[in-house]
């Protein structure tokens, strides 16, 4: 709904004049980058894994990455992302939802981190001292609380265990829990540079989609991309976040004197490159292991 809205306010003649006009070897650039995009996210995968399945293969978790993509496509703010536990075999579901968890949170603490010095600092001007004095010093606080807690997880494991305690099924959440038990500063350092990483290579290749439609100083880039990827995180409302992550684009970027139409295109081929064709080759692994099972049942 909210992507047809956006359509007909532009108008589609404007996107396609838009895009008729873009450089093609900057959007060509950001396709390449799918692959690094990809495969560091299999990369943290896989390392995640490991920490509940020793054994788990290269093959294993990318399979469980891919349909993962799948799931999440058709799920609001891709929660069926979760999804992936049960193309891990061999290993208690909720241990692999527990990784899971680990994995979307330290991604959503970066994009947190990264997103509030873009914001602060677009509409920092725009505020009045008075209200930008105690949000500064809101989000200073909040982004070192969450710093400290991304490199202490014994400080999550300690809550969780003890919030466990009042549920009515324990053993259930006890074992999703679990996964803590082993996750140590070391592992939570490689994760946050996993997670910089690709946050990293989504910002760059946005960066260049954006470029591709029309010039933008890279500072000013950061500011608005950044502040897109935090609202589009921060509001998972829609299918494959659509709408919300164009609408945040076609915000913030005017902030920065880029066209509507380059924000929109820039942030649904984005969408194309890192979310649709992912997704199509995970619903062909699910549609595949659904077949294989049947046979075998058969």
């Amino acid at each position: 709904m909210v992507m047809v809205m956006l359509v007909k306010n532009l108008k589609v003649a404007n996107i396609i004049t838009t895009f008729g006009k873009a450089t093609y070897i900057y959007i060509i650039m950001a396709a390449l980058l799918v692959v690094p995009n990809i495969y560091i996210q299999y990369y943290k995968w896989r390392y995640l894994i490991r920490l509940v399945k020793p054994e788990a293969d290269n093959a294993e978790a990318l399979k469980s990455l891919l349909a993962g993509f799948a799931f999440g496509f058709i799920t609001p703010g891709r929660v069926g992302e979760f999804g992936r536990a049960f193309f891990i075999k061999d290993c208690p579901w909720m241990k692999v939802i527990g990784v899971s968890f680990i994995d979307k949170f330290f991604s959503l603490a970066i994009v947190i981190f990264m997103g509030s010095i873009g914001i602060l600092s677009l509409l920092g001007k725009q505020l009045h001292f008075f209200i930008l004095l105690p949000l500064l010093i809101f989000t200073i606080i909040t982004l070192l609380l969450l710093r400290y807690v991304l490199i202490h997880p014994e400080l999550i494991r300690t809550l969780l265990y003890k919030i466990n305690v009042i549920l009515p099924i324990r053993d259930k959440i006890k074992q999703l829990i679990s996964v803590f038990d082993n996750f140590n500063r070391k592992n939570a350092y490689r994760l946050i540079i996993y997670s910089v990483i690709f946050y990293l290579i989504y910002f760059i290749q946005f960066s260049l989609l954006v470029i591709a439609f029309e010039h933008i100083h890279l500072f000013r880039a950061f500011q608005a991309i950044s502040s897109t990827l935090l609202v589009k995180s921060l509001l998972p409302i829609s299918l494959g976040d659509l709408g919300i992550r164009e609408s945040a684009a076609i915000f913030f970027l005017a902030k920065v004197g880029a066209q509507q139409a380059t924000a929109f295109n820039a942030s649904i081929m984005t969408f194309i490159l890192n979310i649709l064709i992912p997704s199509m080759i995970g619903f062909f692994i699910v549609l595949k292991n659904k077949l294989v099972n049947f046979y075998d049942q058969h």
